[in-house]
């Protein structure tokens, strides 16, 4: 499912335009952001797939939304680029990010639902043919993100679980982080899991929680600094679930 970046400096329109795409049966998570910088702070954080940008801000914003794009481009240019505005003229100026399509303001509701569901249908295809390649001392697994369950640092090693099994990386767990990518969460500084396979998360001390697993015996740890972010995931997909 899409992650989707939505900046729009119009308090009506961005909590318009966020609750209408939220509908899609194929996004998972809409970060909205009222300025440039915020919608850099929250790309920086949450890696989304697509951004949705308002090409003129505020005359008192420092980027407008193709200066904010620019900066995105250039960590992730496999990103989806949408711009919102009511000027062509800004197209010429937008190629440099190469952008998926414009939709004119004001906007349809319908014109929105469409281009959201093609790129979220991208999103998913492009996820399901993507596998994380993980470097073993004597082979290299190749694994769907659904095959592996969380990664621990045990000491001073780093150990990978899988539905598979148990291997012994020579990876750390901050290159295992970058490798599994923003559909694992860091839950704790020895513990990188994948929240679709949680089963219960149990409180066990005033700083920490544990975490099982899904038909999976062993346990994560995970810090109360981490509790907000891991629960306002799984609140969202058991949204979305309902919703559905």
């Amino acid at each position: 499912m899409a992650k989707i970046l939505l900046l729009e400096d119009e308090d009506y329109t961005r909590k318009f335009l966020k609750k209408l795409i939220e509908q899609s049966e194929l996004v998972e998570w809409v970060f909205d952001a009222a300025s440039g910088r915020e919608a850099l702070d929250l790309f920086a954080l949450h890696k989304p797939d697509i951004a949705i940008m308002d090409i003129e801000l505020g005359a008192d914003q420092e980027l407008n939304g193709i200066e904010v794009a620019r900066q995105i481009y250039s960590l992730a240019p496999q990103t989806y680029f949408v711009f919102l505005t009511g000027y062509s003229r800004y197209a010429i100026d937008s190629f440099c990010v190469h952008p998926y399509d414009y939709i004119l303001k004001p906007v349809k509701q319908n014109r929105v639902r469409e281009v959201i569901d093609i790129l979220a249908a991208k999103v998913q295809m492009r996820l399901n043919d993507e596998k994380i390649v993980i470097k073993l001392k004597k082979e290299t697994l190749l694994l769907q993100p659904g095959d592996i369950i969380f990664v621990e640092k045990r000491e001073r090693n780093i150990i990978l679980h899988t539905k598979f099994g148990v291997y012994e990386l020579n990876h750390t767990l901050g290159e295992m982080s970058s490798i599994l990518g923003n559909r694992f969460i860091r839950v704790h500084k020895s513990f990188i899991v994948n929240p679709d396979k949680i089963a219960s998360i149990q409180e066990v001390s005033e700083r920490s929680y544990e975490i099982t697993f899904d038909d999976y015996a062993a346990t994560a740890q995970m810090s109360r600094y981490r509790f907000n972010e891991l629960y306002a995931y799984l609140t969202m997909r058991k949204k979305k679930k309902t919703e559905n």
